[in-house]
C-alpha cells in the first residue's frame, strides 16, 4: 500500500494551488500576496506549529486591518477548498479508468435510500460552491487530457470565487437549503443514475427532511411543506417534459409518411399531445393531486402498449419515463416528516389547537385523499421516542387526519435510555393484536426504526454510541423478524466520525443483513456536496453498500466470541462513565463557553434550523451538530476518543489481549479504532493550547485542561498503537496521513484569525474562519 500520494493527484494541487497564487497577487497586490505565501511559509516550518510560534503569528495578523485579515482567511479558506476539488476530481478520474468493471459486478437484490438534510452542517455558501463544482469538472478534464484553455478556465473561475464569500452571509431559510439539496441531488446525471440503478434490479431512492423535520424547528409547517414537495415537482416535471418531448421528435418524422397506418399513427400523435399537455397542471402540487398523478401513469402506460402494439417493440425512451417514476411515484423528493414526541402527544390530546404537525397531516390528506400518501411522505418519525405510548401518539394523529393508518410510525431511539429500552418497547407494541395487524396490512409488514447516532454520541461518546446502537439493532431485529415482520433500520448519522460518518466499510462493517437488505441512511451537509457533485462517486458508494449486503448474504463475516462481548461491552461502560463524568463538571461547560466558539454559533449563519434549542444553556440543550462543530473548530474532536486512553491503562496485560483479539473478532470495534487513528491523526493540541490562552480562564485552569487533554490524547495513541501493533495510526490507509500533514498546516492562520474574530466580534472574519477550518478538517460536524 502506498504511503505517498499520487504523482496525477500532487501536480494537480500544485498546479491548482500556483493559479490560486496568481488570483491573489491580482487581487490583493504583490505587498498581499508576499504577506500571505510568507505565512504559509512559516506554518509550515517547525516553529510556525509550536504554541509560541502561533502566538507569535496571531500578534502579528492583530496588527492588520480587517479587510486585510479576511483576505488572509479567504486565501487560506480558498487553497483548502481546492484542495479538496483535486482530491474529488482525482477520485472521479480513477473511478472512470480502472479495470474493474462495475457494470460487469453483480450483486443480491436489496434497496438504497439516503435521507438528504442540510442542517447546520453545510457552512459554505452556496455561490461559491457553484464556481466549485465547475472547477472540480475542469480538473476532472485535465486528468484526462490537458488543454491549452485550462490555465485561463481555471483563472477566471478562480477570480469569480475569490470575490464571493467562503461562508454563508445571511441566515439561509428552509427554502434555501431545500434549493441547494435539489439542485445537486437531481441534476439530469444523477437522475440517470436513478433510472440506471431502477433497470439494473437495485433500486436506489433520495429523501429528505427539509421542509418535513419539525423537530426543534420553528421555521417549519405545512406550508414550508409544500413548498418543498413543490420545488422538487417543478424540477421532476421538468425532466419528464424533456424527456417526453424528446420521444415526440422521434415519432414526427413518421408521422408524415403517408404509407405509415394512419389509425396508428393518430392514435399515438392525440396519447403524447394529451400527456404533454396533462405534465402543466402537475407543475404545482394541489388538492387531489395523488389522482392527476394516477391518471398521467395510466396514460403513459397506455401509450406504451400502442407502441408496442404499432412497432412490436417497446419503447426506450418510455421505459425510460416509466422507470424515472418509479424512481419518484409522486413526481416529488418525498419527505420525512419528524416532531418531538411530546409534541405529537400535545397535539392528540388539543386538537382544537392545531398544532403545526397536525396542519402538516391535514395538508398531506388534501393532496393524497384515496391513493397513497407515502408518494409525498414516507413516515413520521418520533424524537424522543421512549415508551409504545409514544408510538401510539404517533398512530393516532396519522389516523386522525388522514382517515386510517395509512402513514408508517417511526421511532427514533437516540438516548442511551431508549436504546438500551428499545426491545422492551417494539415488544410491548408488537404483543397488541391491534397494533401488529396495522404493520401486517397497512405498514407493508415493514417496521421501521430510526437510530440517532449525533444525540447518543453527544450523550454518551462516540464507542458507547455505537455500542448501544449496535446492540439494539440485533435485539431489535430478532423481536421484528419473529413476528414475521421485516424490520428497517434507519440511520440518523451524519459525515463526521463523531456522528457515525466514515467510510461505507466503516459504517457497514457491522450491521445485520436487514440492514443492509434495506440501506437506510441520513446524508448531511457538506457530505451531499461531496457525493452528488460526482454521478461516479455516488455510484461507487452505491456499490459498496451491494458488496457489503453480498458480503453477509455469503456469511463471510467471522462472529465475536462472547469474551470478545463482554470486554466490550466493558469498555462502552468504562469510556461513556468517563465521559459522561467530564461533561457533569460545571467547569468544563464554562471551558466550552469560554474557549471555543460555542457563544457564538447564532451569527454563524449556517442553516435554518437554530444551533441551540430554547432554554438554558446545558448540554442537553445543544444540537448535536453545533456540539461537534465547536471541537471541530478547535482541532480537539473531543466526543471521539475522549477516554479511551484512561481505560487502556487501567488494564492487565491479559485483559489488553483480548481487545487485540477483538480487533480480528469484531467489526464494531475494528472500525471504532480505525476512526479513532484518523481522529488523532487530524488533531493538534497547540490549537487547542491557543484557543486556552485567548480564553479568560485563569491560567491555572488553562494548563490543568492543556495537561489533561495532552495526557488522555497520548495514552490514547498508546492504545491504538498497542491494540494494532502498527506504529502509523493510519496503517490501512497510510496515505492519508500524508494528505492530513500537508493539509493540516493551512488551517493554522484560520484558527489564529477566528480567535482574533471572536475577540474583536468580527462577524464576517468569524463566519470565513468556521469554514475554512471545516474545509480543511474534512467536515463541519
Amino acid at each position: 500500500m502506498t504511503k505517498n500520494l499520487p504523482q496525477e493527484l500532487t501536480k494537480l494541487v500544485d498546479w491548482s494551488v500556483t493559479e490560486l497564487g496568481k488570483v491573489i497577487e491580482f487581487e490583493t497586490g504583490k505587498s498581499g500576496f508576499k504577506r500571505i505565501e510568507k505565512i504559509r511559509r512559516y506554518i509550515k516550518s517547525p516553529a510556525g506549529q509550536k504554541i509560541e510560534g502561533l502566538k507569535s503569528l496571531q500578534a502579528e495578523l492583530a496588527n492588520l486591518s480587517e479587510k486585510e485579515q479576511y483576505q488572509i482567511a479567504h486565501a487560506f479558506a480558498l487553497m483548502l477548498e481546492i484542495i479538496n476539488s483535486c482530491e474529488a476530481a482525482y477520485r472521479t478520474y480513477r473511478l472512470k479508468i480502472e479495470d474493474r468493471d462495475i457494470e460487469s459486478a453483480t450483486h443480491t437484490y436489496g434497496r438504497i435510500i439516503q435521507v438528504l438534510t442540510a442542517h447546520p452542517t453545510e457552512s459554505r455558501n452556496p455561490d461559491v460552491l457553484y464556481y466549485f463544482k465547475k472547477i472540480q469538472n475542469l480538473l476532472i478534464r485535465r486528468l484526462e487530457k490537458e488543454s491549452d484553455l485550462d490555465e485561463a478556465e481555471l483563472n477566471i473561475l478562480l477570480k469569480w470565487a475569490w470575490n464571493i464569500p467562503m461562508s454563508k452571509q445571511r441566515k439561509p431559510s428552509v427554502m434555501d437549503e431545500a434549493e441547494y439539496i435539489y439542485n445537486l441531488s437531481l441534476q439530469d446525471d444523477i437522475i440517470e443514475l436513478f433510472i440506471k440503478q431502477r433497470l439494473k434490479k437495485h433500486p436506489y431512492y433520495i429523501r429528505t427532511w427539509v421542509g418535513g423535520d419539525k423537530d426543534g424547528h420553528p421555521g417549519v409547517d405545512d406550508k414550508t411543506m409544500l413548498q418543498s414537495l413543490n420545488m422538487s415537482r417543478r424540477i421532476l416535471v421538468n425532466w419528464l417534459a424533456k424527456n417526453f418531448k424528446e420521444y415526440q421528435k422521434d415519432l414526427e418524422p413518421l408521422m408524415r409518411v403517408k404509407h405509415f397506418d394512419e389509425k396508428s399513427a393518430l392514435n399515438l400523435k392525440k396519447q403524447t399531445s394529451k400527456i404533454y399537455n396533462s405534465l402543466h397542471s402537475l407543475s404545482k402540487i394541489q388538492s387531489r393531486d395523488s389522482n392527476k398523478l394516477h391518471f398521467l401513469k395510466q396514460a403513459i402506460a397506455a401509450l406504451a402498449t400502442e407502441q408496442r402494439k404499432c412497432f412490436g417493440v417497446d419503447s426506450p425512451d418510455l421505459i425510460r419515463i416509466q422507470t424515472f417514476l418509479k424512481s419518484f411515484p409522486g413526481l416529488v423528493v418525498p419527505l420525512e416528516l419528524r416532531e418531538d414526541s411530546t409534541l405529537v402527544h400535545e397535539a392528540v390530546d388539543n386538537p382544537s389547537r392545531l398544532m403545526n404537525i397536525s396542519r402538516m397531516m391535514k395538508a398531506l390528506s388534501r393532496i393524497s385523499p384515496e391513493h397513497d400518501p407515502k408518494f409525498y411522505v414516507r413516515g413520521f418519525v418520533l424524537s424522543n421516542c421512549e415508551s409504545v405510548k409514544d408510538i401510539e401518539a404517533g398512530m393516532a394523529l396519522t389516523k386522525r387526519y388522514l382517515g386510517d393508518y395509512r402513514l408508517p410510525v417511526v421511532p427514533l431511539f437516540e438516548s442511551a435510555h431508549s436504546l438500551e429500552n428499545g426491545k422492551a418497547i417494539i415488544t410491548e407494541f408488537l404483543k397488541n393484536p391491534s397494533r401488529k395487524s396495522v404493520v401486517l396490512k397497512k405498514w407493508s409488514k415493514k417496521l421501521e426504526v430510526m437510530l440517532g447516532y449525533s444525540d447518543s454520541s453527544k450523550e454518551n461518546g462516540s464507542f458507547a454510541s455505537r455500542y448501544l446502537i449496535k446492540t439494539a439493532i440485533g435485539e431489535i431485529e430478532k423481536v421484528i423478524s419473529r413476528h414475521g415482520i421485516t424490520p428497517i433500520f434507519f440511520h440518523g448519522s451524519g459525515g463526521s466520525i463523531e456522528r457515525g460518518g466514515g467510510s461505507v466499510q466503516e459504517q457497514t462493517d457491522w450491521w445485520p443483513l436487514s440492514a443492509l437488505e434495506a440501506v437506510k441512511v441520513t446524508v448531511q451537509g457538506e457530505m451531499i456536496y461531496r457525493s452528488f457533485t460526482s454521478p461516479a462517486i455516488l455510484e461507487r458508494q452505491l456499490e459498496r453498500f451491494m458488496s457489503a449486503r453480498d458480503l453477509q448474504k455469503r456469511g463471510a463475516r467471522k462472529k465475536s466470541s462472547a469474551l470478545t462481548d463482554k470486554a466490550l461491552k466493558r469498555m462502552a461502560h468504562a469510556t461513556k462513565a468517563k465521559y459522561q463524568e467530564t461533561l457533569q463538571q460545571p467547569e468544563f461547560l464554562e471551558m466550552i463557553e469560554a474557549a471555543t466558539p460555542y457563544s457564538y454559533l447564532k451569527d454563524l449563519r449556517m442553516g435554518s434550523r437554530p444551533a441551540k434549542r430554547q432554554g438554558p444553556v446545558q448540554l442537553k440543550s445543544l444540537r448535536a451538530i453545533p456540539w461537534v462543530l465547536c471541537w471541530t473548530q478547535t482541532r480537539t474532536l473531543f466526543p471521539t476518543w475522549w477516554g479511551v486512553g484512561s481505560f487502556w491503562r487501567s488494564l492487565t496485560s491479559s485483559e489488553k489481549g483480548i481487545y487485540k483479539k477483538a480487533m480480528i473478532e469484531s467489526p464494531v470495534f475494528s472500525t471504532y479504532i480505525k476512526a479513532v487513528g484518523f481522529t488523532l491523526e487530524k488533531m493538534d493540541l497547540n490549537i487547542f493550547a491557543l484557543y486556552l490562552a485567548n480564553s479568560k480562564l485563569p491560567q491555572s485552569e488553562q494548563e490543568k485542561y492543556h495537561q489533561d487533554f495532552l495526557r488522555e490524547f497520548n495514552e490514547c495513541k498508546k492504545a491504538i498503537r498497542e491494540i494494532t501493533g502498527q506504529k502509523n495510526l493510519l496503517w490501512y490507509r497510510p496515505w492519508l496521513g500524508k494528505s492530513i500533514s500537508l493539509r493540516s498546516p493551512l488551517i493554522h492562520p484560520l484558527n489564529v484569525l477566528q480567535l482574533i474574530a471572536l475577540k474583536e466580534k468580527n462577524l464576517l472574519l468569524l463566519r470565513e474562519t468556521v469554514t475554512g477550518v471545516a474545509s480543511g478538517m474534512l467536515t463541519t460536524g
